[in-house]
């Protein structure tokens, strides 16, 4: 038989970066190709899914994935079933960044990370046409990083 160009997808996923992580528990091509069309590709390219007895443990990168999973759960939960795969539920984890040991910052330092007060306040303006009231509230936190908090 010729060599084919074909390549396997699970040659594919292996090499994803965060898939790597998961190794303490197998994911079967199946599991992760039902994830990635349940959840679609913006935010399995932010997950990592770890199924342990019915239960499927996602792990986020970041707080915004980790709530764009738990907003859509119940649109995913039956997407796997209608794929015939038995999840009962989803267990969502934001993976801890990696801290680093800060030593204490001055206000110059402090001040260099305020936004300036144009940028705050797009952003204000851009949490009040927000649909989803978790979002809004958090651009509104970092908004009031802006000029108008910086004496």
């Amino acid at each position: 038989m010729a060599d084919s160009s074909f390549t396997r997808m699970g040659s594919l996923l292996a090499n994803v970066p965060g898939l790597k992580e998961a190794k303490d528990a197998p994911v079967t091509n199946t599991e992760q190709i039902a994830w990635r069309a349940a959840a679609g590709d913006d935010i399995s390219n932010h997950t990592v899914v770890r199924p342990h007895h019915g239960e499927w443990q996602i792990v986020a990168d970041s707080p915004v994935w980790g709530d764009a999973v738990r907003q859509r759960q119940a649109d995913i939960l039956n997407a796997l079933h209608r794929a015939n795969i038995e999840v009962r539920a989803l267990k969502i984890k934001v993976r801890p960044r990696n801290a680093s040991p800060r030593t204490t910052t001055s206000d110059n330092q402090n001040a260099a990370k305020r936004l300036d007060s144009k940028t705050a306040d797009l952003l204000a303006q851009t949490a009040d046409g927000l649909k989803s009231r978790d979002l809004a509230e958090a651009v509104k936190r970092l908004s009031h990083r802006g000029g108008r908090h910086s004496g």
